[in-house]
């Protein structure tokens, strides 16, 4: 049997060397001095700092895996949350600014603003007309760290933003879209996933209908 058989032989049977750990243990007559001089390396010097590597890395992989349930669990509690402080908002008393002001305290962000136009509107204005060529070209919620070019003129508070977030919204008579803005470029990042946002935008989209609703009767 050659060297390279026995390589191979390992390769198959990684666990070869776990189940027979203690024979590959130095000699307890080998000098410490010898083997240095002919330079001996034990197997099991130099499979137990990689079985230690590849423990560490399982554990990270753990800890990753818990923290991410963590955030999850978070964003789903905030999901909660913010629902049903929406929906507790009196049918007399929706507006689009209650609900900004709602998002902004459940979510606790730091700007929110809801844009609208009638599916039925003969003669947009430019900046309705800038919104619907946007929402035309999503169909999920986007981030951005720079404002998209085709509605960044509608401005939201003071200060500039590092990163957005731009939801869509639809009820049967109303097209719009749901802004969140922060100064922190890493609160809404380009790949980030959106599953969060759009459930917001569906919650916020079910009250509108209220409010569409309402004016529709008034």
């Amino acid at each position: 049997m050659t060297e390279k058989d026995v390589i191979a032989y390992l390769q198959r049977h990684p666990d070869f060397l776990v189940k027979h750990f203690d024979a590959f243990e130095k000699p307890s007559g080998m000098d410490d001095a010898t083997n240095r001089d002919k330079k001996i390396i034990s197997l099991s010097d130099r499979q137990v700092p990689q079985l230690q590597q590849k423990i560490r890395l399982l554990e990270n992989q753990i800890n990753d895996f818990l923290e991410n349930g963590r955030r999850n669990e978070k964003l789903w509690d905030s999901l909660l949350k913010t629902s049903l402080a929406l929906f507790e908002i009196k049918h007399e008393d929706v507006s689009v600014q209650l609900i900004e002001s709602k998002l902004r305290e459940q979510l606790d962000i730091e700007d929110c603003r809801i844009f609208t136009v009638s599916k039925h509107a003969w003669q947009p204005s430019q900046e309705e007309s800038a919104i619907l060529r946007f929402l035309d070209s999503i169909d999920e919620p986007k981030c951005f760290h720079e404002p998209p070019k085709e509605i960044e003129q509608l401005t939201i508070g003071g200060g500039l933003a590092s990163s957005s977030a731009y939801v869509p919204i639809s009820t049967n008579v109303l097209r719009g879209v749901l802004i969140f803005r922060s100064s922190d470029k890493n609160a809404y990042e380009p790949n980030m996933n959106t599953e969060f946002l759009a459930r917001i935008g569906s919650v916020v989209g079910a009250i509108l209908e209220q409010l569409s609703h309402r004016d529709l009767v008034a």
